[in-house]
């Protein structure tokens, strides 16, 4: 993994760490979802999003996906439901026409479960 890749992960994560102890106890006690960020580690050290449970503001975090294309995805989850395979990215605005080598980075940072 790139020394890029790395600072961004470490950033995200400890951004996501204080958020979570900014929060204090009895606010991840209100809102479970907020203290808790589905991820699923990776051997490579790296970590893959859950891409039907992430957030629009989490899977911005992902190296290749904007704002945008992060608002896109969550948009088509609500209006199609779950992604049944991660390919399925492939029918949202602004993946269609994207190139198969950046498309299947993104892939690799995602996930199902």
């Amino acid at each position: 993994m790139s020394f890029y890749r790395k600072f961004v992960a470490a950033l995200a994560v400890m951004g996501l760490a204080s958020a979570v102890f900014a929060a204090g106890a009895t606010g991840a006690a209100k809102n479970p979802s907020a203290a808790k960020v589905e991820k699923t580690a990776v051997a490579n050290g790296t970590e893959k999003l859950n891409i039907n449970k992430a957030t629009a503001k989490e899977l911005a975090t992902i190296k290749g996906v904007t704002a945008n294309k992060a608002k896109a995805i969550v948009s088509y989850r609500h209006k199609n439901g779950d992604f049944k395979s991660v390919d399925e990215l492939k029918q949202v605005k602004g993946f269609k026409r994207m190139d198969e080598t950046t498309l299947k980075e993104i892939e690799d940072h995602l996930t199902m479960t």
